[in-house]
């Protein structure tokens, strides 16, 4: 009995100056988690939580996620008299851990705009359109914006609408009914590994070990996972889908996208606010277009912003095209616009690209005065 005892005492020992070595130094990128699961998103953000990044760019970069659970600065729930509220939705690119918060295309705008108007981050890694959809009506169209800017993500929006392409099945689908009839599927809360997530999930808010055991399994398993839908090397499914020669399933993927956007587009024409699409490039700089277009000449980068355009025209909502403005910009400087995600100039070029006071009175000419 004293034998275990003394086993049990060592390892909680070993298991305590683990974690404070690990709370210390971050070693292995470790860290206490920010994050919880999400009965209706799979997971979000956890409102008031110190967060700490480094998995890309430069430096660490820390902060605090705000009361709403976005990583934002603090917002009053309705915009203030006379202020113009632009909310932007999205993925990674939105989040932006990889750079300071100060320096997101988000926080950008919200400066260029002070104090006549207002830019709020509702971004958060790994979003599709379906949980897009989501927060827009949960917690977007609530906070009364004029405008919402979406950002879509060709390089995993389209993968992750079909639970046979997604890279995690811990998250909500729409499937189709018929024709553009689709219903919600929240079978997901009755995945086993969505219950360990929930149960562990108490231990990763309070143990930077638990998180980093945890985050390392995940990684594992979207790697395997992501490797098992792409399949071969090369060209991936969705920058065929900038060729003649699309994948017949991710062409069925983006078809669902495009009906998801067009949804949030009619939203927010419901609550009389303005909508916006953007769309990441799939492909700016010489080179890697002509690797691309090696492998089948057919391949177009403005494929994305040419096809969401004509989306946009025929819906009556507006379109940012990025692609030729990346490339543009490359060209002149020769500088990387991005690491992973967009680096300090990329979102720099974006800020100037959303946020300009005289394209914004143009997409949304009527002021509000009050709300």
């Amino acid at each position: 009995m004293r034998r275990l005892f003394l086993a049990v005492f060592s390892l909680l020992l070993v298991c305590c100056l683990v974690e404070v070595v690990l709370r210390t130094t971050h070693l292995f990128g470790a860290r206490v988690a920010w994050t919880q699961p999400d009965r209706e998103i799979g997971w979000r953000f956890t409102p008031g939580h110190a967060y700490w990044f480094f998995a890309e760019g430069d430096q660490p970069v820390t902060g605090r996620i705000n009361s709403m659970g976005w990583r934002d600065r603090e917002h009053p729930d309705t915009p203030a008299a006379g202020t113009e509220r632009v909310a932007v939705l999205g993925d990674s690119y939105v989040e932006a851990f990889q750079v300071r918060s100060s320096a997101t295309f988000v926080a950008i705008g919200d400066e260029r705009l002070h104090p006549d108007g207002e830019v709020m981050n509702f971004g958060r890694s790994g979003m599709s359109p379906t949980e897009e959809l989501i927060v827009l009506e949960r917690d977007v169209l609530p906070r009364k914006p004029d405008l919402v800017v979406l950002v879509f993500t060709p390089q995993n929006d389209i993968a992750d609408v079909n639970p046979a392409t997604a890279a995690d099945l811990c998250r909500p689908f729409f499937r189709r009914v018929s024709g553009d009839s689709l219903a919600l599927d929240l079978s997901f809360v009755h995945r086993r590994d969505f219950r360990i997530r929930e149960a562990i999930n108490p231990f990763k808010q309070h143990s930077a070990l638990v998180s980093l055991v945890s985050e390392r399994f995940n990684a594992w398993r979207f790697v395997h996972r992501r490797q098992a839908v792409e399949g071969v090397r090369g060209m991936t499914r969705e920058q065929r889908m900038c060729t003649a020669h699309p994948d017949p399933v991710f062409a069925d993927n983006y078809a669902l996208c495009k009906t998801l956007i067009v949804r949030m587009a009619r939203a927010c024409a419901a609550r009389g606010v303005h909508f916006e699409l953007a769309s990441v490039p799939i492909a700016y700089q010489d080179e890697l277009v002509a690797r691309l277009r090696a492998e089948d000449a057919t391949f177009d980068p403005e494929f994305f912003d040419r096809d969401l355009s004509e989306l946009a025209l025929a819906n009556d909502f507006a379109f940012v095209a990025l692609t030729q403005p990346f490339t543009e910009r490359w060209r002149a400087t020769r500088r990387p616009l991005h690491w992973q995600h967009w680096n300090y100039a990329g979102h720099r070029l974006v800020a100037d690209l959303l946020f300009s006071r005289a394209r914004l009175r143009a997409v949304m000419p009527e002021a509000r005065s009050t709300h």
